[in-house]
């Protein structure tokens, strides 16, 4: 499940690999009585803090005393704010002589210049060593010690990292550009950044906008580079991310973006506003990729964001492969050795954005999405539908069924994507015109003998589109309700055994009306016509004319 943290807990009580803790204490105008009388009334430790406006550690303090001291509400009742507080007399006015104080500067070098050096560390070392026996902090507060004395001497703690814990993320500042083959403007591109603080392995790549399913389909494609899920997505506070009143008001992160955390089982910890230093490994790896890819690419011509995007995974690669300065490896052996084996295993469904739009289905049976075009079953036109939009793929849907689902287009504007299944059928003939299918559907609608004629026909040209005007031609031979007729007339061809053609087909239709016309029926199937000569047929049927009618003054001048 994904989890929502504070802002300030990147810095926390105590961090991974004994990270430096750097808390803020609040003013508590609240006397110890008011914070152990709430507590007496059966409030939590939260409430009371946030009631009286102290810190979590006094009601934890008074917490404590009135555990070990069995302190109800009748016995706190009866006290007075001076018995109280010398519950709490501990000596530390005294604290420089009861308490041993850390060697502040001792521990802030070995955290800058040791290798994997850590507060924990420090503190058993700090422990280990006490020879006047002098009552000695706890590990959070000597974090908390160290964290103020780090604040006050204005120093930079050095935060250290654990493999696959953090993923920093945020939008390069320069942007990339590239040219439209069509219209030829040029449009600009923006560049998202991650980077994995512990190996400082980049991921890199452009996109056309800085709108959040443009973010939010940065981050899937970057876990699914990465093969792993880390703990801790840390995003600036850009818009995509994060949802702020106005100044001073709470930090809400975006509800996609948490829904996306949410599926991949991973926190979104938001840097500190105006604290760089939080996400500074974030803005090294900006840096870099605006040196090292943006700047080479400057000076190319790109027709596509795809085209773009192929040099970016190109330079970013490299990037990473380049050996460290300062170390041995490179981000690419750091992430690929250690890092990559500590990320959480990614779901086995990929995170899908979905957008819902109302849409009325226009006169020509398709709905517009994003200046995209995209059919619906034809009975629908005029009717209102909702339309589901995803990062692939746009699906229709009216009352609540997925009448229609298509892959989503992308590019120049005023595609179209159209079902036949969408179309009324004079409209799905026009769309499926020339085309062999097209043919053999239509003469199975005839027949079976219609079917095979037309196959023939269509084998017996060289080249397949040759023979559909002709197929064309001999389907025409059915309107008009001649379908029997046509098959009939198909099944004679076929018998014949000769190559089929439009005239062999009409001429046999002609044969069979004339013998219906007069009486004598059609073939039966024991006697077909390729037993009598074609020629014999046609004088039948009154086409053929014998030598006498060629003579002057016709048959008529022999009388």
């Amino acid at each position: 499940m994904g989890y929502q943290l504070p802002a300030d807990s990147l810095f926390s009580r105590e961090m991974p690999m004994g990270g430096v803790s750097i808390r803020r204490e609040e003013a508590c105008m609240a006397t110890k009585k008011d914070v152990m009388e709430l507590l007496a009334k059966g409030a939590s430790w939260n409430e009371t803090a946030q009631a009286l406006g102290c810190s979590k550690a006094t009601v934890s303090r008074c917490a404590e005393a009135m555990k070990e001291r069995g302190i109800g509400a009748e016995e706190l009742s009866r006290m007075t704010e001076a018995e109280v507080s010398a519950l709490f007399a501990d000596g530390r006015t005294k604290r420089g002589e009861e308490w041993l104080e850390p060697d502040y500067e001792r521990i802030c070098e070995q955290l800058a210049n040791v290798p994997k050096m850590t507060l924990t560390l420090q503190w058993k070392r700090y422990c280990d060593c006490n020879p006047g026996g002098k009552r000695l902090y706890g590990l959070s507060r000597f974090c908390e010690k160290v964290g103020e004395y780090i604040r006050t001497h204005e120093l930079s703690a050095r935060i250290a990292h654990e493999p696959g814990r953090t993923l920093l993320v945020d939008w390069a500042g320069l942007t990339a550009e590239w040219t439209d083959p069509v219209t030829g403007r040029r449009q600009p591109a923006y560049l998202f950044v991650a980077c994995l603080p512990y190996s400082g392995w980049i991921w890199a790549r452009l996109f056309a906008d800085m709108r959040s399913r443009s973010w939010i389909e940065a981050h899937v494609l970057c876990l699914e580079a990465m093969g792993g899920v880390p703990d801790i997505l840390v995003p600036d506070n850009c818009a995509t991310a994060t949802d702020r009143k106005g100044k001073g008001a709470p930090i809400k992160l975006n509800d996609l973006y948490l829904e996306m955390a949410q599926h991949y089982g991973c926190g979104i910890v938001p840097a500190r506003v105006r604290r760089p230093k939080d996400k500074a490994l974030a803005e090294k790896a900006v840096d870099l990729c605006e040196t090292w890819v943006l700047a080479p690419m400057s000076g190319e011509v790109f027709h596509s964001i795809a085209e773009a995007n192929a040099e970016v995974e190109r330079l970013v690669a490299q990037l990473d492969a380049r050996p460290f300065q300062q170390r041995d490896g490179s981000r690419d052996d750091a992430f690929f050795g250690e890092e990559r084996a500590a990320l959480n295993p990614l779901p086995e469904a990929r995170f899908e954005m979905y957008e819902w739009r109302r849409c009325k289905v226009s006169p020509d049976y398709h709905v517009q999405v994003d200046y995209m075009r995209y059919s619906v079953p034809w009975r629908l036109v005029g009717h209102e539908v909702d339309v589901r939009i995803g990062s692939a793929t746009v699906a229709v849907l009216e009352g609540g069924e997925v009448v229609a689902e298509h892959p989503r287009l992308s590019g120049r504007r005023g595609q179209y994507s159209t079902r036949p299944e969408d179309m009324p059928e004079r409209h799905r003939e026009a769309s499926s015109l020339w085309t062999r299918g097209y043919f053999e559907r239509r003469a199975a609608e005839v027949g079976p003998e219609a079917r095979a004629l037309i196959s023939k026909v269509l084998d017996s040209h060289p080249v397949e589109p040759q023979g559909y005007v002709p197929c064309s031609n001999i389907l025409s031979l059915a309107k008009g309700g001649r379908r029997d007729i046509l098959e009939e007339a198909c099944r004679m061809v076929n018998a014949a055994g000769a190559v089929p053609s439009y005239t062999r087909v009409r001429n046999a239709m002609s044969a069979i009306r004339a013998e219906r016309a007069e009486g004598v029926g059609a073939p039966s199937a024991a006697a077909p016509c390729a037993q009598a000569p074609m020629k014999d047929r046609a004088a039948h049927a009154g086409r053929a004319r014998g030598a006498s009618h060629y003579r002057r003054g016709g048959s008529d001048a022999e009388r």
